[in-house]
C-alpha cells in the first residue's frame, strides 16, 4: 500500500463520526452553491452579452482552486498554522493596507485587489487569520492558567493608587491587562483597516468570532455582558457617525417606507422568498434573477434559492446550516488540547453563523451588509476561505486525536513496562514537537 493510501486510511481512523457528517453537509451546500450560482446569473449574463456560462465557469474553477487549497491545509502540520499566526495576520494586514492605496472600488466601496480577470478580497482573509492568532493566544492563556478576569486586570492599578501594597504592582497589573486582550489585538487592527473600506458587517465578523473563543473558553458571564454593552455602544456609535448606516437600521424597521430606496432590495428579497410558496417555482425558473433582485447571485443568493425551491428549499438550506453548526461543535468537544478545540469551534462558527446572519439579512430580520453565503454566493475569495476553514477542521482535529491516541499508547506502554513516561514521550506528537 502507497504512503499516500497509508495517510488517507490513518486520516479516516481519526475523523470522528460528527465530522465526517460535517464534511458531507459542506458537500451538499458545495453543490447547491453550484446550482445557484448558475441559475442566477445565467439570464444576467445573457442580457449583457456576454457568455452565458461565464459566472458558473469561473465559480467551477475557483471551487477547483479552493478544494486544493483545502487539501494541503488539511496536511499542514497544526502546530505550524498556530506558530505562523503572526506572518498570516501580519501578510493579511499588508494586503488590506494595499487595498486603501490601490484597490479598486465598486458602488462605493473599496474592498478589492485586482488579479488581472480575478479579484483578491482581503478582507474574506482576515476573517480566518484572525480567528488563527486569537485560538493560538486564547490557548496560551488557558494552558496557563491566568485566572484572573478582567475586573482584576482592570480595578488593581486604580487601587495600587489607594493601597501602598498595591503600588508596586500597578505596573505588572498594567501588563496584565494588556495581555489579558491579546488575542483580540490583531483581529482589532484588521477590523479597523475594513471598516476604512468601509465594511462595517465584516469588521464586525472579524471581531465576533475571536470574541466568542472568550466565551467558549469560559470567560464569567458578567464579563461577557459587559464586553456585549460596550459592543453594542461602539457599533451604535459607528451607526450614528455614518448616516448610511443608521438609515439601514432605520429600513430595518420599515423597509416598505421606503420601497423605491434603501428599501428597495430588502422588499424585492422578501417579495422573492414570499413568491416561492412551499415547493417553489423551479430551478431556474424564479423571476427575481431577471435583473429586479440587485446582488442575486452574491449577498442576496438565498433569495433566489427560495423563489426557485421553495419553503421547503429554503427551510432544508438553513438546517444544513444549523447542522454544520452542531457537528463541528461536536467536533471541537471531541478534542482533547485547547488550540485544535478552539480553532475547530471557531472556524465552524464562522461558517454556520454568516450563513445564519446572511439568512436573517435576506429576511429582513438583519439590517443590509456585506456578509455572502458560505458556499452558495458567487465569490472567489470568500468560497477560497471558506474551503481553507474546511482544509484546517479536518487538518487539525484528526492530527489532534492522532497525537492524543499515540501519546495514550504511550503511556499504557510506560505502565505496562513500569517506567514513568520520558519528556520526550510525553510533549513529542506523531507530527512533530509540541509548542
Amino acid at each position: 500500500m502507497s504512503s499516500r493510501s497509508e495517510t488517507s486510511l490513518i486520516d479516516m481512523k481519526y475523523a470522528p463520526r460528527a465530522l465526517q457528517k460535517m464534511f458531507i453537509v459542506a458537500g451538499i451546500l458545495i453543490i447547491l452553491g453550484a446550482f445557484n450560482v448558475y441559475s442566477s446569473t445565467y439570464y444576467m449574463n445573457m442580457e449583457s452579452g456576454a457568455n452565458p456560462y461565464s459566472h458558473i465557469l469561473r465559480h467551477l474553477v475557483f471551487l477547483g482552486v479552493s478544494s486544493l487549497l483545502a487539501f494541503i491545509l488539511s496536511r499542514v502540520n497544526y502546530h505550524v498554522i498556530k506558530k505562523g499566526a503572526f506572518l498570516w495576520c501580519l501578510g493579511t494586514i499588508g494586503l488590506l493596507a494595499l487595498v486603501m492605496v490601490a484597490g479598486r472600488t465598486v458602488n462605493g466601496a473599496t474592498r478589492w485587489i485586482s488579479l488581472g480577470p480575478f479579484s483578491l478580497q482581503p478582507s474574506e482573509i482576515a476573517k480566518v487569520t484572525g480567528l488563527v492568532w486569537a485560538s493560538a493566544h486564547l490557548a496560551k492563556k488557558i494552558d496557563a492558567r491566568m485566572g484572573m478576569s478582567i475586573f482584576g486586570h482592570l480595578l488593581l492599578p486604580v487601587a495600587g493608587l489607594f493601597i501602598p501594597s498595591l503600588r508596586k504592582k500597578k505596573s505588572a497589573t498594567f501588563a496584565g491587562l494588556f495581555h489579558y486582550f491579546t488575542p483580540l489585538y490583531m483581529p482589532l487592527i484588521m477590523a479597523v483597516l475594513v471598516l476604512k473600506q468601509p465594511d462595517m458587517g465584516t469588521a464586525g465578523m472579524i471581531l465576533i468570532f475571536p470574541g466568542l473563543l472568550y466565551i467558549i473558553a469560559g470567560m464569567p458571564l458578567l464579563e461577557i455582558l459587559l464586553s456585549l454593552g460596550i459592543s453594542f455602544i461602539l457599533f451604535l456609535g459607528l451607526a450614528i457617525v455614518a448616516p448610511y448606516r443608521m438609515a439601514r437600521l432605520v429600513v430595518l424597521l420599515h423597509p416598505e417606507d421606503y420601497a423605491q430606496g434603501m428599501g428597495y432590495q430588502t422588499m424585492q428579497s422578501l417579495i422573492a422568498v414570499g413568491s416561492g410558496g412551499i415547493l417553489g417555482q423551479g430551478m431556474g425558473e424564479g423571476f427575481s434573477k431577471f435583473l429586479y433582485l440587485p446582488e442575486q447571485y452574491t449577498d442576496f443568493a438565498y433569495a433566489v434559492f427560495s423563489q426557485e425551491y421553495g419553503f421547503i428549499g429554503s427551510a432544508a438550506l438553513l438546517c444544513l446550516y444549523l447542522a454544520f453548526m452542531l457537528y463541528g461543535l461536536s467536533v471541537g468537544r471531541k478534542l482533547k488540547e485547547t488550540y485544535p478545540a478552539l480553532l475547530v469551534y471557531g472556524l465552524t462558527l464562522l461558517i454556520s453563523v454568516q450563513g445564519l446572519v446572511n439568512i436573517a439579512m435576506v429576511i429582513g430580520w438583519f439590517p443590509v451588509t456585506g456578509i455572502p453565503l458560505p458556499f452558495i454566493s458567487f465569490g472567489g475569495t470568500s468560497l477560497l476561505m471558506n474551503m481553507a476553514a474546511l482544509g484546517l477542521i479536518w487538518g487539525t482535529a484528526t492530527q489532534s486525536l492522532r497525537e492524543y491516541d499515540e501519546q495514550e499508547r504511550r503511556k499504557r506502554i510506560a505502565a505496562m513496562e513500569g517506567r514513568p513516561l520520558s519528556f520526550g514521550e510525553l510533549s513529542g506528537s506523531v507530527y512533530g514537537s509540541r509548542s
